[in-house]
C-alpha cells in the first residue's frame, strides 16, 4: 500500500510540475527570434532538461512526503521555487517581458541554492539530488542575463 500512495503522490507532484505548460503555452516562434548568444542551446532541449528536473523534483518530494521526512523548512523552499517557476512561461512568452524572466529565473536559481544547501546540512548524498537543478538554472539565468542584455 506505501508504494501505491508514492506513486500517487509522484504522480500529483509531476503533474502539478506540468501545469503551466499547459496553462502559458510555450511559443518556440518567439524564442527562435531573439538576439542569443552563441551558447543558446535549442528550443527542444529546454523541454528535455526541464521535464527531467521535474522527474526528478517529484520523486524526491513523493518519497520525503510518503515517508513523513520532508521538512517545513524544505517545503517552504519547494513551494517558493514552484510558485516563482511556475510564471516563467507567462512572462516570457506571454508577456513577453525580458528582465521579469530574468528575474523570475533568477529567483528560481536562488531557491533551488536554499533547497541545496539545506539539503547539504542535513544529507551528503541527498544534496546530489538538487545539483542537477542547480546548474541548470545558473546556467539558465546567465542565458536569461544575456538575452535580455542583447535584446
Amino acid at each position: 500500500m506505501k508504494i501505491f500512495k508514492t506513486i500517487v503522490v509522484f504522480l500529483i507532484c509531476l503533474l502539478l510540475y506540468f501545469i503551466p505548460a499547459f496553462l502559458f503555452k510555450a511559443e518556440p516562434a518567439y524564442y527562435e527570434a531573439l538576439q542569443k548568444p552563441l551558447y543558446a542551446p535549442p528550443t527542444f532541449l529546454f523541454g528535455i532538461a526541464w521535464s527531467i528536473l521535474y522527474v526528478i523534483f517529484s520523486l524526491y518530494l513523493a518519497e520525503k512526503i510518503s515517508n513523513k521526512r520532508l521538512s517545513k523548512e524544505m517545503l517552504l523552499y519547494f513551494l517558493m521555487n514552484y510558485l516563482i517557476s511556475f510564471f516563467f512561461n507567462k512572462v516570457f512568452f506571454i508577456d513577453k517581458k525580458l528582465f521579469l524572466s530574468f528575474a523570475v529565473t533568477l529567483c528560481s536559481f536562488i531557491t533551488g541554492l536554499f533547497l541545496f544547501l539545506t539539503t547539504f546540512k542535513t544529507s551528503k548524498k541527498e544534496f546530489l539530488v538538487f545539483t542537477p537543478y542547480l546548474l541548470w538554472t545558473l546556467f539558465a539565468t546567465i542565458l536569461m542575463t544575456h538575452i535580455y542584455l542583447l535584446n
